[in-house]
């Protein structure tokens, strides 16, 4: 991302904002930076768009490769973004190709309430992954007690503790009759998560990365531009596995196929975008990267 003391100059001309740029940046860069100019330079209360931007908070992302695929992306999001009608308890992030263990889902929609984070703890801020992975485990547990955290999660002692500790401070878990719980439910997840893998032609390869996505999202799509039509046999695989279907016809996009829905958290990584989107608001985070 362009360091806020390079030479960046918006230029506005018959309702159409143009760049002049004294150093190289990808697409997506000029795509946030125009994001920002035409907010007042602050983050928009209904859409926040996520690349390159919050590395320092721990979201990682994949380098943008150019070409049709990448097009194929970038015309997704601005069909969803339009789309998107916010209110005053859902706000919508858009993360583009964000690293979720060792994959990256060119794109994933997330539904938040920002009421939720107006009592931002700042613990929050450093927590890590495996405070987090811990933090999921004791809400599938529906509570659970130090000596199931270390022979289920294999954590040391002394590990769990100091993650109970940290959740602790945190404000996300309290102690009942020995027993971790969530203190609230609503603290530590979002209200939706969709992830969305685009590809041209691609059938077998955007169904393989779809199903991926389905281990944290609450809903996982396939995006698809096929010169060929739609493959019924696709379909019919689609369909198995719970995975959606958009398909790209013309200058719109048709949702050939609804995604199986599942509630949140599936994993660790459920959880991590909601402590992403709180971070990103109240501009704090030191936790693991």
């Amino acid at each position: 991302m362009l360091a806020k003391d390079e030479m960046i100059r918006l230029v506005y001309h018959k309702k159409k904002y143009s760049l002049e740029l004294a150093f190289n940046c990808t697409i997506f860069e000029v795509m946030i930076i125009l994001f920002y100019a035409m907010n007042g330079g602050e983050i928009m209360k209904d859409i926040m768009i996520i690349y390159n931007n919050f590395e320092n908070l721990g979201i990682k992302n994949r380098t943008i490769t150019e070409g049709q695929e990448i097009r194929l992306v970038r015309e997704y999001i601005d069909y969803r973004s339009n789309l998107f009608k916010a209110t005053e308890s859902n706000k919508l992030v858009v993360f583009i190709e964000p690293q979720v263990g060792n994959a990256y889902p060119d794109i994933v929609f997330v539904e938040y309430d920002p009421n939720e984070f107006q009592t931002w703890n700042q613990h929050r801020n450093i927590l890590s992954k495996k405070d987090l992975k811990i933090l999921f485990h004791i809400h599938s547990t529906q509570g659970i007690d130090f000596e199931g955290i270390v022979s289920q999660l294999g954590y040391s002692w002394k590990d769990a503790a100091i993650s109970a500790e940290k959740l602790f401070d945190a404000g996300l878990i309290i102690r009942e009759n020995r027993r971790w719980m969530v203190k609230k439910r609503n603290k530590i997840l979002p209200k939706h998560i969709e992830a969305v893998e685009a590809k041209i032609n691609k059938w077998d390869e955007v169904l393989q990365q779809s199903i991926i996505n389905r281990n944290f999202a609450s809903e996982s799509y396939a995006l698809i531009e096929s010169k060929n039509g739609l493959r019924r046999d696709a379909l019919l695989r689609f369909n198995r596995f719970g995975v959606g279907l958009y398909h790209k016809k013309g200058d719109t996009f048709e949702t050939i196929k609804k995604a199986k829905c599942t509630d949140v958290p599936l994993s660790f990584h459920s959880i991590m975008f909601n402590e992403w989107i709180g971070r990103i608001l109240c501009d704090g985070g030191d936790g693991d990267k």
